[in-house]
């Protein structure tokens, strides 16, 4: 049998914690020191105030009902979600503005907040995005399914809802001037 005692194998050893931790910390306090945080926390609760009866989307035709209502709002959330994480130039400045819409929710709309807090609908809505093919028929697909309704005009409205509210967030998202760092 061969002695492989000699043999080294070489593995890049991986930054330590210590060192990773203070590579975060200094660019948390990069953000913070140029005005960048506050313009994420900015964007996030802009971003949560945004409501169906704001015509980002074209919903005449349709028979509002508080239920229809409702799963608009939960996909304007989820593409919000989808734009500030596909946007946003730096992972702190995401998790920023994400806290920050999760906080305006908290603070002023609980009951909103307490309905989308588990996550149901948006794992629904993830899986769509990962499914393959045209994205926004997927999202269709699954609003009208979130709304129990499986008529092609709530498909379409879905499809409709994820491209219009995606350009309108990441209209915002462009609006917001983000200092390098």
């Amino acid at each position: 049998m061969a002695d492989d005692r000699d043999i080294k194998i070489y593995v890049k050893k991986p930054m330590s914690e210590t060192t990773e931790f203070k590579f975060i910390t200094e660019e948390i306090q990069l953000h913070a020191a140029n005005g960048n945080r506050e313009k994420a926390v900015a964007l996030g609760e802009a971003l949560a105030k945004v409501k169906p009866e704001d015509n980002v989307v074209d919903l005449s035709g349709f028979n509002m009902t508080a239920a229809l209502l409702y799963q608009i709002r939960v996909l304007f959330t989820f593409v919000a979600e989808y734009c500030i994480q596909r946007k946003l130039p730096a992972q702190f400045l995401a998790d920023t503005a994400s806290s920050a819409m999760y906080d305006y929710f908290k603070a002023n709309e609980s009951g909103y907040y307490d309905n989308i807090s588990d996550g149901a609908a948006f794992t629904f809505y993830l899986l769509a995005l990962k499914k393959g093919g045209d994205v926004a028929e997927n999202i269709g697909e699954e609003f009208s399914k979130l709304c129990n309704i499986s008529w092609q005009e709530i498909i379409d409205l879905g499809k409709r809802i994820f491209t219009q509210a995606s350009q309108y967030f990441d209209g915002m998202i462009d609006a917001v001037t983000f200092e390098e760092v």
